[in-house]
């Protein structure tokens, strides 16, 4: 092909560059957004979570993508975002008490567009001229207020399951005898966590080569919390089958029960073995902006790392996790290498090159967010967010407590509660509940029995709503056993 050949049809892609086709489209766009905030709120919608299966909305979809038009009009079919909303999980509805996936602050969609439109990769500092220096400015200023000390830090990647990894490699490099990211892996390494620890602990692990001997799972007690008299026998044990125990992660909180472990028993083990302390805080480390709740942290400030998402208890929108450092420098440990065409001073730190101290090269601008939020607000946005949702829990606990035939497992110290009926197969009220809404649980094991759960992570569930959870799913169960009984 000549090299100065004028490209085929260009009018394929230049019309979409339009800035009055951009203005009308966001103008669309504001209008039915806004439409299906109010009717989220309303809590008119027949399910929180439609109740499909997944292969039949799988060949709905795939339908639809074969009957597209030639038309070149639009960028996209004017119905599509009307289909996606009316097709996904409805978080801003009340009556959601699912996972722990942030009910986004709605002006936050502003600042994701706009960074959509900019699209500064932040790999290196002349693509994030202004999203670096705002993500270290943040994170330092974050980290100081966590009590990490003056000289913590941190950055912001793509979810817990990175920062998790990313605070191990760094350990990995900070402990170890020699310079495993230069030489491999040369010792069998070990990390000790929580046998109700989230599951990316253990992935991790493995993803470093340590294999399925290098997770060791700490027993814990009745609420699922490390039992701190445990550690010492896992740690011989662990020595005695040749492993070199680099590591000691502790929960705050477990993903299953909202289970907090003792940070600060973690923290004197950590110290007296000479390991690094990590604090998997993804979900609940977000308590430290609350005077109320950041009981449950206490200890956090010893801790070498720490994962907190923004995008879980904050209001952000996902991804977006903050890894702290206590020690600034640390950050530079878990990738150390050369690449010439992008860094112009090689080894040396540099701050504003973040691709050194992250996984990922190109990433959003994920800093602009929560910058935002700092500037603006301090803690006190936060702290007023985090109040609600665990008052929330706390009031629903309460509830299910007073009422008969329920079973509460244990007192809430964030926004999770877990829960079962004493009555009916718990498994089949959550099924119930998904195929006939309009609320949405989920469901958890321990020890081979099923417990409903429910995160609370939509600060307009009101007493009234949480109650009609209870009184739904009893309603659904009845209504079970009814039809039971008169098929006999």
């Amino acid at each position: 092909m000549n090299p100065f050949e004028k490209p085929t049809n260009p009018s394929h892609w230049l019309k979409h560059y339009d800035v009055k086709r951009f203005e009308k489209s966001g103008q669309n766009t504001l209008e039915l957004l806004t439409h299906y905030l109010k009717l989220s709120h309303s809590q008119e919608l027949e399910f929180v979570l439609p109740s499909d299966d997944p292969n039949s909305r799988l060949e709905l979809w795939r339908k639809e993508m074969s009957q597209g038009s030639d038309e070149l009009n639009g960028l996209i079919r004017n119905d599509l975002m009307p289909r996606v909303l009316e097709r996904s999980n409805h978080l801003h509805d009340p009556r959601y008490a699912g996972h722990q996936v942030a009910v986004p602050l709605p002006e936050l969609a502003w600042i994701s567009a706009a960074s959509a439109l900019i699209n500064n990769g932040m790999a290196i500092d002349e693509m994030g001229p202004a999203s670096s220096p705002m993500e270290e400015a943040v994170m330092r200023s974050i980290a100081q207020f966590m009590g990490l000390g003056d000289d913590a830090s941190g950055i912001l990647c793509h979810g817990g399951t990175l920062a998790n990894l990313t605070a191990l490699l760094a350990a990995r490099q900070c402990q170890s005898e020699s310079d495993e990211w230069s030489k491999g892996t040369s010792e069998s390494y070990a990390v000790l966590v929580s046998e109700q620890a989230h599951y990316c602990v253990d992935r991790a692990v493995r993803v470093m080569g340590w294999g399925e001997q290098g997770t060791i799972h700490v027993p814990v007690d009745r609420q699922h919390r490390i039992r701190p008299e445990a550690l010492d026998d896992a740690f011989t044990k662990a020595e005695r089958k040749g492993l070199k125990v680099l590591s000691v992660v502790g929960s705050a909180c477990t993903t299953s029960s909202g289970a907090f472990d003792d940070l600060n028993a973690l923290a004197d083990f950590a110290q007296s073995k000479d390991l690094w302390f990590h604090v998997d805080g993804a979900h609940a480390a977000a308590q430290i902006f609350s005077k109320r709740h950041a009981n449950a942290l206490h200890g956090l400030h010893r801790a070498d790392s720490v994962a907190m998402d923004f995008h879980k208890m904050l209001g952000v929108p996902a991804l977006c996790t903050g890894l702290f450092y206590r020690r600034s420098q640390d950050a530079y440990s878990a990738f150390s290498q050369r690449a010439d065409y992008l860094y112009e001073q090689g080894e040396q730190d540099e701050w504003w090159n973040l691709s050194k101290r992250t996984f990922e090269c190109t990433k959003r601008m994920l800093s602009v967010a929560v910058f935002g939020i700092w500037e603006q607000h301090g803690p006190r946005l936060w702290e007023s967010l985090v109040d609600q949702l665990v008052g929330n829990a706390q009031i629903f606990a309460a509830n299910v407590e007073k009422r008969p035939g329920w079973q509460l497992f244990g007192a809430p110290q964030s926004n999770i509660v877990c829960f079962r009926s004493t009555i009916w197969d718990n498994s089949l009220l959550r099924r119930l509940m998904l195929e006939r809404g309009p609320h949405y649980i989920v469901k958890t094991e321990f020890n081979g029995e099923t417990w409903l759960r429910c995160t609370f992570q939509n600060p307009f569930t009101t007493e009234e709503i949480s109650t009609s959870i209870l009184t739904r799913l009893e309603a659904l169960g009845a209504e079970w056993e009814s039809l039971q009984n008169s098929a006999q």
